[in-house]
């Protein structure tokens, strides 16, 4: 579904019944991220989309494949103790998978599904921990990893525009 976009206000998007200002910031920021990667996605070519700046280097494609991964991850089972099976490495070592419209539809379909578990954040769980990774996070410090991890793959995603989409600067 191109085009769509996750910048909205909580009124206007998905339920978030129990959510609170700090809560509602950071789901806004991560959702800012999300429509700039979705940005540099809509003008990347599709030729590009898969390509690597360098053999070391990672094409558009597996960044979007990995954030959408990591979101999973982070909201599914770092917040609601889930048991989904991620193959992280997966996400790098791939040289061709999705379209534009497949990359979108994922991006979509994990946001929409992390609303769910995003939906159950509040003030009153805000500082509760949850197990993780072998670690003791507070439910904010799981939201906001997410927000700085999403926001550095966006800022990956705007060089990727220049070094792989052959795109002139923004102004």
């Amino acid at each position: 579904m191109p085009g769509v976009s996750w910048n909205r206000t909580v009124a206007e998007g998905p339920p978030m019944s129990k959510s609170f200002p700090e809560s509602e910031t950071a789901i806004r920021f991560l959702d800012h991220q999300l429509d700039a990667i979705r940005a540099v996605l809509d003008e990347f070519p599709d030729d590009a989309i898969w390509s690597r700046p360098c053999t070391e280097g990672v094409s558009l494609g597996n960044l979007v494949c990995h954030v959408a991964g990591s979101m999973r991850d982070w909201f599914e089972n770092g917040l609601a103790a889930g048991d989904w099976v991620r193959d992280r490495q997966f996400e790098f070592d791939r040289d061709d998978g999705p379209d534009r419209a497949g990359l979108h539809a994922l991006l979509d379909e994990t946001r929409t599904l992390c609303t769910t578990f995003l939906a159950e954040v509040c003030e009153t769980n805000w500082e509760d921990d949850r197990q993780f990774r072998g670690r003791t996070l507070p439910i904010r410090e799981v939201l906001w990893h997410q927000v700085e991890h999403v926001a550095y793959h966006a800022g990956q995603a705007a060089l990727l525009r220049r070094l792989t989409g052959g795109l002139p600067a923004r102004p």
